[in-house]
């Protein structure tokens, strides 16, 4: 063959000429150039430098002319501009039609039957070198190997014999003619060209390839997967169970030793008081004059303060106002990324630098579906070959029967027409869509298996028939088997000649639009994937709130079609605005359950507070303190009106969990606060000739310490939880700080106030709540209350005999041992599901992703400006070609994606930019061409035919040097972003990189900033997975960042909010530990300096907490933000539990530890049982009726456990401890306050001393800061 003579009538193409005469010399300049581009080995420069021929021989012979040559080379433009990245690769590859074409042998293996045939006989040697040189090269754009796309059909098994079979098919649409090839083992009749290695230079000079497209040209051996870590494993056994039972098993032991011990010598562990305070020690003297202080300061302003009740009221009520007023500045945040994410977070600094540089992630509007009804099909293509192993049976999955696309596509239009007004404006998703190649073509991006055939009825139901008319050669089967094989195929490669691109000009992937197959078995999906990517924006409210409502709108349709009669298909839906609406309808679904928790409280309270002696009507509406239990609950209340009205003022905004926990804690706290006071005051009888504001005063002096300790104690840990950088968890420390403070000093004020009150309503005998009605002659009730009697008869008794003791304490410690074993298998993370109602739509469509979606979300590595691309060892710390490092950024991803067997992040290598744009730039492709007028030079894209465009850099450029200049990197590079990718140049970067580069201008010059290279992340089902494609994520970017000159980070939609995760840890130990030890210093300053009582309280507040997390463990509570809220609430309740009954057994004077526990569990543990313990648990009940998951998980089983626990520690563990090793008691205590007792001379009066140390009933004189008896 030689020259060109003809037109193929059906593809348009030039067809050679029969030629059986000697080769012509070639002479013209531009053919030789081109032979030189194509087929170096054949131009005299390259022989003479590689010694093929001697040199002075310059005269080329070949059987080709100029014409062929730019016919080749105008055929060879789609394999060239995904193989040339391997120079190797792609010269051998191109051998085989430099051989075929211009080769003065080629009669020796062509046979040219016909102008518009070929016979073409080649090695089997060859067909597999250039195989194999070709098989790893990647196509940075598509993420995906070359061959894929280059394979046509056969894409899912491709081997050496297809691909060239293929290639060679004028069916392929690139080829002239049909030419048939045969393999052969014989060099003698078979094209026989010596392929070069891909990790050697080539014959013109070009560099090996790259890593990332070579293996063997890698340095050292490919990366291994990290070896798992091996579990703990002691004797067979999990090391922490081991370690665990050892440790209970020693303090079983230990424990019998030193109960031998004891019971052997007791008598020497009685407390003895001394004579005089000259033997107390300084520490000790400080304490007592700290304890006496508190007493008397409090004794004196309850005194004030029942005095002066409505002065008290008046001002409480103006300074709860002036507070409460700020509430009118309340804002209200449900962005999860404010309420998980603190603004200097690395995560949220990440975020708003890629939104700030790239734009905001685009909105998801999202559809997954499934057929249940169609069934698998299977399809035989059309072959002329009687050979079995050409002869297919493809499965197609249920999904892509033609009827149920038809219908799927159905929907698609009926969603694309949606349209909505907002304000005078009608918005439809054509005004809000993601359109990449804007202006040059405005349709919507939508990622859906029907843009394969351009979400067109007609296109669906295309056929094609062979050339007689006989068979169906190709339909739409076949059109999916190519396009799911090559997504960007211009040409499908079938009859149909259809192109796979979406009506949005960018390719549709396999993965992103189908799923429920396995591995790349796209063709058995059960389920289509459609996707409409919604253009966000960065502080733009206006345009974000269009979107916002066609997503509303959107919704709206989506519910209603579900509901439709006769569909054939199941759809699970989602918008972007979906989880929000959802967090919202359930917040307010549950108002509800809330108020009716809160409403059962308050009834509890108000009843509770009430001392019913009498039997009839009258006198129970005397004795009843029905408002003095209200206006308790109101107090709390105000509490919570008073913080966050402050707060507001500050302009803190609130959250939903703040709403919903605060006002539980201050209830909680706030409760057991007003029944310890109001118990005691009807405990403590009248002293002879005393006044009710004394009285008044004397109670509280000696409950106020206990208060003020388990309040302060509670405030500073909230405080210093503010220190967390979590908002959510620092904005909740404070606020509750600050409303358990606000509390406390409305109880010492204007609930002191209010007792007083109504002291002297019940004194005069009025009913409660109607005080106008009075009643004549009703004696005073004397009733300690059925369950004080209970606890101090048979509970403090039996919870303190010598049996029971060790067995609570073998309990309590086993189970914190158990706690301690399984504390590193507490879940950490949210399941997104917990957050939705029951009822909620979006759990199909969570169901949806986690059964049928085959990728997860995508991930960009990012590279901050300071990166000089136009330096070519800068440029090669990034790129995947020929020349990079490979240790870049390209190679690192990818070698990391392709690591067999390890459950990596990234699922397909990343596409690069840079290794595009250097492909376009190369002057073999017709890319980037320019034509000049005038001076000024215009860009020539690949569809513009005139000799006036010239390449940009010519072949002599490229040889000397294959990296541009700096000035013409930017130049080019502007054209580049903005060129349309078609058929003869598929490398146009405006679809796929548009907003992938950064570029900033510097007067009149322009310079690469921040760039982007877009991988994916391996599904992402929980949020193990989600945590641990964020950690491998940051631990690429931080290796890649070592190779680099600009730092790199990694971001994807999610890390925002799953950062917290990776130091959720730290972050508990922290905010955990710093409570702790806030209320050890406060407990140890307001016991007096009593180190042990400090101790001991603090020890078993941790212990509650390492149950809780026992606990968490056994009801499947995972740690997070919502449940570490609930631990930092957990320590301030544990406070209430434990810090009053370690108090009331630090005043005791009881001769022994077991008599002082039983005396403070009786006289303390009661109003603790009565109050927080009752309360909580009636309030807690409701909350298992909720129809929220995250309230039933979080809210009513960790406030449950809190209860549980909380209460079996304060009111049977630390007495059972204390009776054990308690604190000795205070010496000179009861000398030193007889002194000061203001009603110590009463002495003397006979009903006064009847009390005092009756030894037989050790619990018959109540005592509590002191031993000052009283009267029943």
């Amino acid at each position: 063959m030689y020259d060109e003579c003809a037109t193929n009538t059906k593809n348009h193409k030039n067809l050679n000429c029969l030629y059986n005469k000697k080769a012509p010399q070639l002479t013209d300049k531009t053919g030789l150039d081109i032979l030189l581009q194509l087929c170096p080995y054949m131009h005299p420069c390259v022989k003479a430098k590689n010694l093929i021929i001697s040199s002075g021989a310059n005269a080329t012979y070949t059987c080709c002319s100029t014409n062929q040559l730019k016919t080749l080379q105008s055929n060879l433009q789609l394999p060239y501009q995904y193989l040339s990245r391997c120079p190797a690769c792609f010269s051998n590859f191109v051998a085989m039609y430099c051989e075929m074409t211009c080769s003065v042998n080629q009669s020796t293996f062509t046979d040219v039957t016909y102008v518009f045939e070929l016979n073409y006989t080649m090695t089997n040697d060859y067909a597999y070198s250039m195989f194999r040189s070709c098989s790893n090269v990647s196509s940075p754009s598509t993420n995906t190997p070359a061959l894929k796309l280059l394979c046509g059909p056969y894409a899912h098994n491709c081997d050496a014999h297809k691909w060239i079979t293929y290639m060679n098919s004028v069916s392929n649409g690139l080829a002239p003619f049909q030419i048939d090839v045969t393999f052969s083992d014989n060099s003698s009749v078979g094209m026989n060209y010596q392929t070069g290695k891909c990790n050697e230079t080539q014959l013109n000079g070009d560099d090996a390839c790259s890593c990332n497209d070579c293996p063997s040209a890698c340095d050292g051996p490919p990366p291994t997967p990290p070896t798992p870590p091996k579990p703990w494993l002691i004797c067979g056994i999990d090391g922490y169970y081991f370690t665990m039972i050892c440790v209970f098993a020693g303090f079983c032991v230990l424990q019998t030793i030193i109960k031998t011990f004891l019971n052997n010598f007791w008598p020497r562990f009685l407390d003895k008081p001394l004579a005089s305070d000259d033997e107390l020690g300084l520490v000790e003297k400080w304490g007592l004059f700290l304890e006496n202080c508190l007493q008397s300061a409090f004794r004196k302003w309850g005194k004030v303060c029942a005095t002066h009740p409505f002065v008290i009221l008046f001002a409480g009520i103006v300074i709860v106002g002036v507070c409460g007023y700020g509430l009118r500045y309340m804002t209200i945040t449900t962005d999860p990324v404010e309420l998980w994410s603190a603004p200097t977070s690395q995560a949220r600094l990440r975020k708003d630098y890629y939104d700030q540089h790239f734009g905001p992630f685009y909105r998801t509007e999202q559809l997954i579906i499934q057929a249940p009804r169609s069934k698998t099909s299977f399809y035989y293509p059309y072959t002329s070959s009687t050979d079995k192993s050409d002869q297919q049976n493809i499965t197609f999955g249920p999904i892509l029967d033609k009827a149920i696309l038809h219908e799927i596509l159905s929907l698609q239009l009926e969603i694309e027409k949606i349209v909505t007004k907002h304000g005078n404006e009608t918005i439809g998703l054509n005004d809000i869509c993601l359109k990449p190649l804007a202006p040059f073509n405005n349709n919507c991006t939508v990622l859906s298996v029907l843009n394969y055939f351009q979400n067109d009825h007609r296109t669906i139901d295309m056929t094609a028939m062979t050339d007689g008319g006989f068979f169906l050669q190709d339909d739409y089967h076949d059109h999916l088997m190519a396009c799911t094989s090559g997504a960007a195929s211009i040409d499908d490669a079938t009859k149909l000649h259809l192109s796979c691109l979406g009506t949005f000009g960018g390719p549709v992937f396999p993965w992103v639009a189908l799923g429920g197959y396995n591995g790349t078995k796209y063709l058995e999906a059960t389920a289509a994937v459609i996707t409409f990517p919604v253009v966000n924006y960065y502080n733009d409210s206006k345009k974000l709130d269009r979107a916002l409502a066609w997503e509303k709108e959107f919704l709206s349709f989506m519910k209603q079609y579900v509901l439709r009669n006769g569909t054939n298909l199941t759809v699970a839906f989602s918008a972007e605005r979906s989880i929000e609406d959802e967090i919202n309808r359930e917040s307010g679904a549950d108002v509800m359950t809330i108020i009716a928790s809160y409403l059962i409280m308050f009834a509890y309270v108000a009843i509770a507070l009430g001392r019913f002696g009498s039997c009839g009507f009258a006198g129970t509406m005397v004795d009843c303190q029905l408002a003095v239990g209200l206006s308790g609950v109101l107090i709390v209340l105000c509490s919570v009106v008073m913080s966050l009205g402050i707060f507001s003022y500050a302009g803190v905004p609130l959250t939903l969990i703040i709403v919903e926990v605060i006002p539980f804690l201050a209830l909680a706290v706030g409760v057991d606060n007003i029944f310890i006071l109001v118990q005691h005051y009807q405990r403590y009888g009248w002293r002879p000739h005393e006044t009710p504001e004394n009285r008044l005063g004397r109670v509280l002096g000696e409950v106020a310490p206990s208060m003020f300790m388990s309040s302060i104690s509670e405030t500073v840990a909230f405080f210093l939880g503010g220190l967390s950088t979590m908002p959510a968890v620092r904005t909740f420390s404070m606020m509750a700080g600050l409303a358990i403070f606000c509390d406390f000093l409305l109880q010492i004020t204007c609930f002191v106030a209010i007792l007083a009150l109504d002291s002297k309503r019940q004194n005069a005998n009025r009913f409660d709540c109607v005080c106008c009605i009075k009643v004549q002659d009703k004696e005073p009730t004397e009733n300690d209350g059925i369950l004080y009697r209970l606890v101090k008869n048979y509970c403090a008794p039996g919870i303190l005999s010598r049996c029971f003791r060790p067995i609570a304490v073998c309990l309590f410690v086993g189970f914190a041992c158990f706690s301690g074993a399984v504390l590193h298998k507490v879940e950490i993370g949210l399941d997104q599901s917990l957050s939705m109602p029951e009822d909620s739509y979006v759990l199909n469509y969570f169901d949806g992703i986690n059964n049928y979606l085959s990728v997860g979300a995508p991930v960009y590595f990012v590279v901050k400006e300071g990166q000089n691309y136009t330096n070519p060892d800068e440029a090669n710390q990034i790129c995947g070609g020929t020349g990079c490092n490979n240790n870049s950024l390209i190679e690192q991803i990818a070698r990391m994606s392709k690591m067999p067997n390890y459950a990596l992040p990234i699922a397909y290598p990343a596409s690069s930019w840079l290794d595009d744009y250097y492909d376009w730039l190369k002057p073999q492709s017709s890319c980037c061409r320019y034509s000049t007028t005038n001076a000024t030079e215009t860009f020539c894209n690949a569809t513009v035919v005139s000799d006036a465009c010239t390449p940009c850099r010519s072949a002599e450029e490229s040889a000397q040097s294959s990296r541009p200049s700096p000035e013409e990197f930017i130049k080019f590079l502007l054209w580049y972003l903005n060129d349309n990718p078609e058929m003869k140049c598929a490398k146009g970067g405006h679809a796929a990189y548009g907003s992938s580069v950064k570029m900033v201008s510097e007067g009149n010059t322009s310079q690469v900033g921040a760039t982007s290279f877009m991988a994916f992340h391996t599904v992402t089902k929980t949020s193990k997975d989600f945590i641990g494609c964020l950690r491998h994520a940051n631990e690429i970017a931080d290796q890649i960042s070592m190779n680099t000159t600009a730092e790199v980070f990694p971001y994807s939609i999610f890390y925002v909010f799953y950062e917290q995760y990776l130091t959720i840890v730290h972050d508990t130990i922290f905010n955990l530990g710093v409570s702790l030890a806030a209320i050890f210093l406060v407990v140890f300053l307001l016991l007096g300096f009593d180190l042990l009582s400090a101790i001991i309280v603090v020890g078993t507040i941790l212990m509650i907490l390492l149950d809780m997390f026992g606990a968490m463990y056994l009801w499947s509570i995972p740690l997070n933000a919502v449940s570490l809220v609930n631990l930092v609430m957990a320590v301030g309740i544990s406070v209430e539990f434990c810090a009053h009954v370690a108090r009331a057994f630090a005043m005791s004077q009881r001769r022994t530890r077991v008599a002082r526990a039983e005396e403070a569990l009786a006289e303390m543990g009661s109003s603790v049982l009565s109050g927080i313990t009752l309360t909580k648990f009636v309030g807690i009940a409701i909350l298992a009726f909720s129809k929220s998951q995250i309230f039933k998980v979080f809210y009513f089983r960790m406030y449950l456990c809190v209860v549980l626990l909380g209460a079996s520690h304060g009111l049977i563990f630390l007495p059972v401890l204390l009776s054990y090793i308690g604190p000795k008691r205070r010496r000179g205590q009861g000398k030193h306050q007889a002194l000061h007792d203001e009603s110590a001379k009463l002495h003397n009066d006979d009903a006064f001393s009847r009390n005092i140390m009756n030894e037989s009933d050790p619990l018959r004189t109540r005592v509590v800061g002191g031993n000052v008896p009283v009267n029943h």
